[in-house]
């Protein structure tokens, strides 16, 4: 599987923010977290998982499976879906799979 940084979004150059994430103690991430691990140097897997977690069978929420690497270092980057991300993925050469998740809540 090939690492791929990718080129910055507009909203990278202008964005002064920092959001630190540990994959050891947080379960979800945001897309601004998602941003920081690209800006301090992180790569990330060509491949993407998006999950949909249903409720009651009308709602779902989108959670997004970066697999993200720097140095010996790999981590599940599980990231909330929003505007951010949609934007990010359309302008990434990222394989997107969709996998349904088989629990109703």
């Amino acid at each position: 599987m090939s690492d791929q940084s990718g080129p910055k979004l507009d909203s990278q150059d202008h964005d002064v923010t920092s959001q630190h994430w540990s994959y050891s103690s947080e379960r979800y991430a945001g897309g601004d977290n998602l941003l920081t691990a690209i800006a301090r140097g992180w790569n990330i897997d060509s491949k993407v998982t998006l999950r949909r977690h249903w409720f009651a069978g009308m709602r779902c929420i989108e959670v997004f499976h970066f697999t993200i690497r720097r140095d010996e270092v790999v981590a599940d980057m599980a990231v909330l879906g929003n505007p951010y991300v949609y934007r990010y993925l359309a302008s990434q050469p990222h394989e997107l799979v969709e996998e349904e998740d088989g629990a109703v809540a």
